[in-house]
C-alpha cells in the first residue's frame, strides 16, 4: 500500500469512529432523559447544535485528509498545505472558544 491509501484509511477510520461515538452518546443521553426533564425546544436546540458540530468536524477532517493527500502525493508543497491545516485547526479552537461563551 502506498502512503496516500494509508492516509485515506486513517482519516476514514477517524470519521467512522467519531460518528459511532456521536451516535452512542445520543443513545445514552436518550436513556438518561426522563419525561418532563426539559423543554422539547431546549432538547431540540441541543440536538441541532450537536449535529452542526458533528458536521463541522466531519467536513474539517475531510478537508484535512484532502490536503494531506495532496501534500504527500506532491501536488502541493508543504509551504501551501501547512498554513491551510493550521488555519483549519485555529478556526476549530476559536469557534469552540467563542461558541461556549468564554469570550470576554
Amino acid at each position: 500500500m502506498d502512503i496516500i491509501t494509508i492516509t485515506l484509511i486513517i482519516f476514514a477510520i477517524a470519521i467512522v469512529v467519531f460518528a459511532i461515538v456521536h451516535v452512542l452518546l445520543f443513545w445514552f443521553a436518550s436513556k438518561s432523559i426522563f419525561t418532563g426533564s426539559g423543554a422539547p425546544t431546549s432538547m431540540a436546540n441541543v440536538f441541532r447544535q450537536s449535529m452542526m458540530t458533528a458536521g463541522q468536524v466531519v467536513i474539517g477532517l475531510s478537508v484535512l485528509a484532502i490536503i494531506t493527500v495532496l501534500m504527500v502525493s506532491g501536488k502541493i508543497s508543504s509551504e501551501v498545505g501547512l498554513p491551510i491545516i493550521t488555519a483549519i485547526t485555529t478556526a476549530f479552537v476559536v469557534v469552540k472558544h467563542f461558541g461556549n461563551g468564554h469570550a470576554n
